[in-house]
């Protein structure tokens, strides 16, 4: 699907109606960013065009990204003050690294990767010799697809690695003959599958216990805009629960359709299987486990160093931890 780089999201005349066509005061500027538009990104496109966000009187406008690191990166440096949605393992490492981020909401609570191959593939320990496309070295495909192959009794030098960047990317290297298999997201496994691909195994099935993506902020930014960032976590809290609502359905495809030029088969599709797993984390509350075991699984990786701790990673008195 073709997303533009740039797209305002909700504007001013868009706030305006939410009110019921009362004169509001102008709508509180926020410029995020995520990576590109796919399905996980539903409840943005659900909070712009249902009114959640100008509900909220925020003027959202989003970046789009090519990778976590992209997303991260830019917020670091201050040229966004939200990351909407970004493999949380990015934040994480660059807070590690002294970065004056935090992650104040779990979004995706699983990736819901599949993995897809050539005609002929059937199991994982088909891969064995061949060439598998990720995204990076260092984000979350690489640490979901290394325990997928473990869990089949695949090493690491049974296999080849290739990085291209988000599922777009990954699933060209698959068509263009690079790579035997690789790891995308809904809706792209729906297209390869009718394109002639197979499914090989879906992520969850293998990994459970670590959170995919989450929304990061600037400390800085949010101690001066604590009220925006809350308003942010509003809106998101109300656009999950309206995709969760199941008389939404048809809406919510549409919307997908309309939104990031989704095919509508894929997109139903897509809906089914992201409400059907619970793939939205529902809450703003941020699982103190959940965090804990991505620290684990990057330290593992020696990506990050021993004195990370969750506390480092949120912010006290705004973050609502628990467990």
């Amino acid at each position: 699907m073709k997303i533009p780089r740039r797209t305002v999201l909700v504007s001013l005349l868009g706030a305006g109606a939410a009110t019921g066509g009362r004169l509001a005061r102008a709508a509180d500027k926020i410029v995020a960013g995520t990576l590109g538009g796919q399905a996980p990104l539903w409840p943005f496109y659900i909070a712009a065009q249902k009114g959640f966000f100008a509900a909220e009187n925020l003027d959202v406008e989003i970046n789009f990204a090519q990778s976590g690191a992209a997303v991260t990166q830019q917020l670091t440096g201050g040229s966004l003050d939200v990351a909407l949605s970004v493999g949380i393992n990015d934040p994480i490492n660059a807070i590690d690294k002294g970065a004056g981020l935090a992650i104040i909401r779990i979004v995706g609570n699983f990736a819901p990767y599949v993995l897809i191959g050539k005609p002929g593939l059937k199991a994982i320990t088909d891969l064995k010799g061949k060439t598998v496309c990720i995204g990076s070295a260092s984000d979350m495909t690489t640490v979901y697809f290394e325990r997928m192959a473990a869990a089949t009794g695949l090493k690491k030098s049974d296999y080849e690695v290739i990085s291209a960047g988000v599922g777009a990317a990954r699933y060209a290297a698959l068509k263009a003959g690079i790579a035997d298999a690789a790891l995308v997201l809904p809706p792209l496994n729906f297209q390869a599958n009718k394109a002639g691909f197979v499914t090989i195994a879906f992520a969850p099935d293998y990994v459970k216990d670590l959170p995919f993506t989450g929304m990061a902020v600037q400390k800085s930014w949010a101690a001066a805009h604590e009220p925006l960032a809350k308003r942010v976590l509003a809106a998101t809290d109300k656009s999950i629960a309206w995709f969760a609502d199941t008389a939404h359905r048809d809406e919510a495809i549409e919307l997908l359709v309309q939104a990031a030029h989704a095919d509508k088969e894929d997109a139903a599709a897509s809906y089914d299987l992201l409400r059907r797993t619970g793939y939205f984390e529902p809450s703003s509350k941020v699982s103190r486990a959940k965090l804990q075991n991505v620290i684990n699984q990057e330290r593992q990786a020696a990506l990050v160093g021993p004195s990370l701790t969750v506390d480092k990673l949120v912010i006290p008195g705004f973050t609502k931890l628990s467990d």
